[in-house]
């Protein structure tokens, strides 16, 4: 692509007679005939690895001030902001050939997700889905390093979608991508606010400027249509703030339980083994019976339900794909013991996420309510004793484990989750090691009782010290369940 055409809308006193071959943001991956895009990082300036850049291969540099080498370069003011139009031009601009949902919120972006994506296959749509468990194009699945993947390979993506003849895509938006520019220029017909918790203080410094990150996508900047959650305190706010302004070619609808809200549902009925309730989506009636369990799942359901309503689909359609829909990998997947027991694998990683599963399932739990948990080092420690305090309110027992520690030592995380703890029961015990916590409760788990393991949900590794060491839920359970249930046949 010629520089002109790769800068068009961005820049117009281009000059440069120059072919581009790609673009990359990371000077080892560039390659011969490739522009390198020096971005400001967090951590890192890009404009250092310039030099490296042009050894790999680099054409052309897009900086932000003009540096001392001998190649052609585009000063722009801010390379962050362009990056994602330079990289919808060089892929042809893919995202107009397709309806694209946004959803962000802290707290159930990907169930939502993908309850949206059943809706609209059942509709007979093709659906390509961005999230934290991958990528989806139909029925193939590809590995994410991010929750929403940098510009270039997002818009990739896109154009990967526009080839496949992808009919809508929906995408999880995280509050990083809104904060670091990456959805520059790409506006959604459909944006979701699922809730607004607490989450990456670690990031942002303090909760307002978290909450006005994410409550800035509800806005003509990156949607069409806006789609806000009347029960989340922050989600309230922001609807009685924007009725007072005027818009052009922008709507706001709500959904809510406890909420007055153009979409809500009625009638609620919480089983383990599922839901049943009533949605009326703008005075249009459906009867839901589902697998999934949860408060939080029926206003999940609600979110999905209103955005494929936005895209024209009926509510008999939406009732089939909402009946139809099967758990979420590492979302509240139920997984029933032989003696009776059972056991829910979630991805539960705030404060407001635990408290969540753990109220759902002790309104549907006929035993003892067992948690295991643990929480992530190098990110937002404030919530670690919070988090501590909810367990030690909501479960009969917990067990605090080790749970992507990352740079930091596990028992130091334990003894700040404990501090939280402490003060609620001294109902819970410390193990460090994942496995052996696990396999501690389900030899106390007896008929009737439940256990929620929460943190990881479908991540098949533990982040330790640099290394991601191969570790699942899912696998530790069924494994040490099975020792437990051949020792139990011996005697």
């Amino acid at each position: 692509m010629q520089v002109k055409d790769l800068f068009k809308n961005i820049k117009n006193d281009i000059k440069l007679d120059l072919e581009i071959s790609g673009l990359a943001i990371d000077s080892r991956k560039i390659k011969d005939g490739y522009a390198f895009i020096c971005i400001s990082g967090t951590q890192r300036d890009g404009h250092g690895f310039a030099q490296q850049a042009v050894q790999n291969g680099a054409k052309l540099l897009v900086t932000e001030r003009k540096l001392p080498l001998d190649i052609p370069q585009v000063i722009v003011e801010n390379t962050r902001e362009v990056v994602g139009l330079l990289a919808s031009n060089f892929y042809k601009n893919p995202r107009k050939s397709f309806k694209l949902i946004g959803v962000t919120g802290t707290n159930g972006k990907t169930t939502t997700t993908y309850m949206i994506k059943n809706i609209l296959e059942a509709s007979g749509k093709k659906v390509g889905v961005i999230g934290t468990i991958g990528t989806m194009i139909g029925d193939e699945h590809f590995e994410n390093n991010l929750t929403t993947p940098d510009p270039i390979e997002l818009h990739q993506i896109f154009a990967q979608m526009a080839k496949n003849d992808v009919d809508v895509v929906v995408m999880e938006v995280s509050a990083h991508a809104i904060a670091l520019h990456k959805m520059q220029g790409v506006i959604c017909d459909v944006g979701v606010l699922t809730n607004v918790t607490q989450d990456h203080l670690d990031f942002f410094g303090t909760f307002e400027k978290y909450a006005q990150t994410k409550t800035s996508f509800i806005s003509p900047t990156f949607c069409k249509v806006g789609i806000v959650n009347a029960d989340d305190s922050v989600g309230m706010d922001l609807l009685i703030t924007m009725q007072d302004e005027s818009f052009n070619n922008f709507k706001l609808l709500s959904y809510g339980i406890n909420s007055p809200a153009d979409n809500f549902a009625t009638n609620i009925k919480y089983e383990m083994n599922g839901t049943h309730y009533f949605i009326n989506i703008l005075d249009n009636l459906a009867c839901i019976n589902t697998r999934l369990i949860g408060e939080f799942n029926v206003s999940n359901a609600l979110a999905a339900a209103s955005a494929c309503n936005v895209l024209g689909i009926d509510v008999e359609t939406i009732k089939l794909g909402l009946n139809t829909m099967d758990f979420v990998s590492g979302r509240i997947n139920v997984i029933k013991l032989q003696n009776g027991a059972s056991v829910v694998i979630d991805y539960a990683h705030t404060p407001d996420g635990l408290k969540n599963i753990l109220t759902s399932v002790r309104n549907v739990c006929n035993g003892k309510l067992f948690c295991v948990f643990g929480c992530g080092g190098n990110r937002d420690a404030k919530k670690r004793p919070i988090m501590g305090g909810i367990s030690g309110e909501l479960a009969d027992f917990t067990v605090i484990t080790s749970d992507n520690p990352r740079y930091e030592k596990p028992k130091a995380i334990i003894d700040e989750i404990k501090k939280g703890i402490e003060s609620k029961t001294s109902n819970f015990v410390c193990i460090v090691d994942r496995v052996m916590a696990i396999n501690y409760v389900l030899n106390e788990l007896n008929a009737g009782d439940v256990a929620v393991i929460a943190g990881k949900g479908a991540e098949n590794y533990l982040d330790i010290s640099g290394k991601k060491v191969p570790y699942s839920d899912f696998e530790t359970v069924e494994q040490e369940s099975k020792k437990i249930f051949n020792e139990a046949q011996k005697c």
